[in-house]
C-alpha cells in the first residue's frame, strides 16, 4: 500500500453534515472571555468603519499565509476612533458619517499625547506634596 493511500481522504463527501458558518468555527475556537454587546457593536462598528475607507485597507494590509487582510493595527485604530465618539455619546450612524481616515490615523497619536499630560500632573503632583502626593485626588494636608 503506499502514502497516500494510507491517508485518510481529506476532502469532504456530500453525505456529510453541512459547513459551519465562519462564526462557529469561530465560537468553537475560543477561549477566554467573550466580549459583551456594547464592545462587540464597537468592534462591529470599527468593522464597518475600516471597510468606508479602502485606501486605509490597502495601506494597512497584512498577509496571513496566502490571504490578504486588514491588519490588526488597522482594526486597533479604528476601535479607538470609534469608543471615543461612542463615549461622547454619538450614535453609530453619525460615527459612520462623520469619521475621517485622519482621525483613525491620528487615534494612537492623541492618547499618547494625553499621557504625557498626566504623567506631568502626577510629577508635580509628587514634587508639591512629598512621596505622600502619589495620590493627586486625595492629598494629605498637615
Amino acid at each position: 500500500m503506499t502514502r497516500a493511500a494510507e491517508r485518510p481522504s481529506t476532502m469532504k463527501s456530500d453525505e456529510e453534515e453541512p459547513e459551519q458558518s465562519q462564526n462557529e468555527i469561530w465560537q468553537e475556537q475560543v477561549e477566554g472571555d467573550t466580549p459583551d454587546s456594547s464592545t462587540t457593536s464597537a468592534l462591529n462598528l470599527a468593522h464597518r468603519v475600516t471597510e468606508k475607507f479602502p485606501e486605509l485597507s490597502k495601506r494597512y494590509k497584512s498577509y496571513a499565509g496566502p490571504a490578504a487582510v486588514v491588519s490588526s493595527a488597522l482594526m486597533a485604530l479604528a476601535g479607538v476612533a470609534v469608543a471615543r465618539r461612542l463615549r461622547r455619546g454619538q450614535n453609530a450612524e453619525e460615527i459612520l458619517d462623520q469619521i475621517t481616515s485622519e482621525e483613525i490615523e491620528r487615534a494612537a497619536g492623541v492618547s499618547s499625547r494625553q499621557n504625557r499630560v498626566w504623567r506631568m500632573v502626577k510629577r508635580i503632583g509628587k514634587r508639591r506634596y512629598g512621596s505622600e502626593g502619589s495620590n493627586i485626588d486625595n492629598p494629605s494636608h498637615d
